[in-house]
């Protein structure tokens, strides 16, 4: 029997580990929401933009981990048609714009000798306050069909799914035995999740609208304006650009459809969108509560000494549990997802087969 192994949570983190896991591993993925409950909102994945837009960071991990991303969803939007990814160039591409408006200069732009296609933009085709702009590549997700073709590919690969929220890690045991490893992948939920406890989460709730359009180009704003238009697959496209950390309700409020609109018609070309709310052909709108994290994102390995009184974090004792934390993306899960996954399968292998695990 292999190494068995638990992940805890099923949002497209914890399905992309569970995937990357599966090959060597007994995997069990064990969530309290699960694909399919498309009218939840306790997770983010269903209502993501999901799309590869690069991080700009200083951090060589995350770096290589956006990377390896890219590079997966970039391959897959070649050879499977069925998963929900696209790569569109073009006419029948997609070409991203990045705008930035404040403290950015080219040296923080690390993408630009990595992805396809890759150039500035002129200063004197950037719109008005924007100081920075660059166009590339990229790849976009239908995050519905893509979370399907995950869950799919794990049942045929022998993963157990179970429907249980857990108030405190150490039930896993009781839900899963033999287990050798725990992957913490619960988003928001690493917030109250017992023996985990992160007090450095943060919700940020987010708000968008799905609309008809024949717009064909990802155009994105960062700074002090903070914008998006992210075509899909079927001829409509999601506006967004509301951030409202702390915020966790996840009704609808009409009263940003206004903002929502005015930040769209800021980043693209006249007559992309209409002047008012009432003209927008709108398909549906989304509320997604985002799982970010204060100091980044969480992945490393801990290991937690399980007693009936108390969870400390120790390096070694009886009832001890492997956990490797895979948590914090915020907005930008789908873009870390198969990166992060390959870097917690690495962990993982420390703790099954030793710290210098043969590549």
């Amino acid at each position: 029997m292999p190494p068995g192994v638990a992940v805890i949570g099923s949002g497209v983190t914890g399905l992309s580990v569970a995937l990357a896991l599966s090959r060597i591993y007994n995997v069990t993925v064990v969530a309290r929401d699960l694909v399919g409950d498309n009218e939840s909102h306790g997770w983010a994945s269903p209502w993501a933009g999901a799309f590869w837009r690069p991080h700009l960071t200083s951090s060589n991990e995350d770096i290589e981990i956006q990377k390896a991303s890219f590079r997966y969803m970039w391959k897959l939007a070649e050879s499977d048609p069925d998963c929900g990814v696209r790569v569109r160039f073009t006419v029948q591409r997609i070409i991203s714009i990045d705008y930035f408006d404040q403290d950015t200069d080219e040296d923080q732009v690390w993408y630009k000798d990595f992805i396809p296609g890759c150039k500035q933009i002129p200063t004197s085709d950037l719109p008005k306050d924007v100081t920075l702009g660059y166009e590339y590549q990229t790849v976009v997700i239908v995050p519905l069909i893509y979370l399907q073709w995950l869950k799919d590919r794990l049942t045929a690969s022998g993963v157990t799914f179970i429907r249980k929220e857990l108030g405190h890690i150490s039930q896993i045991r009781d839900i899963v035995p033999n287990i050798n490893v725990v992957v913490n992948a619960t988003g928001v939920g690493a917030k109250y999740l017992g023996g985990v406890e992160d007090e450095m989460v943060e919700e940020a709730r987010g708000q968008t609208i799905q609309v008809r359009t024949k717009e064909t180009t990802v155009i994105c704003r960062s700074g002090n304006v903070y914008a998006y238009s992210i075509p899909r697959l079927d001829g409509t496209a999601i506006i967004g650009g509301i951030s409202q950390p702390g915020n966790t309700s996840t009704e609808l409020d009409p009263s940003l459809r206004a903002d929502i609109l005015r930040r769209a018609r800021l980043i693209t070309a006249p007559g992309t969108y209409p002047d008012k709310v009432e003209d927008l052909d709108i398909v549906d709108e989304f509320v997604g509560i985002r799982p970010g994290r204060k100091g980044g994102v969480r992945v490393e390995k801990q290991v937690l000494a399980i007693n009936t009184d108390s969870v400390r974090e120790t390096g070694r004792g009886a009832g001890k549990m492997n956990i490797v934390h895979a948590y914090g993306v915020g907005g930008t899960g789908y873009k870390y997802s198969a990166g992060l996954a390959k870097r917690v399968a690495e962990l993982v292998d420390e703790f099954i087969y030793g710290e210098d695990v043969p590549l």
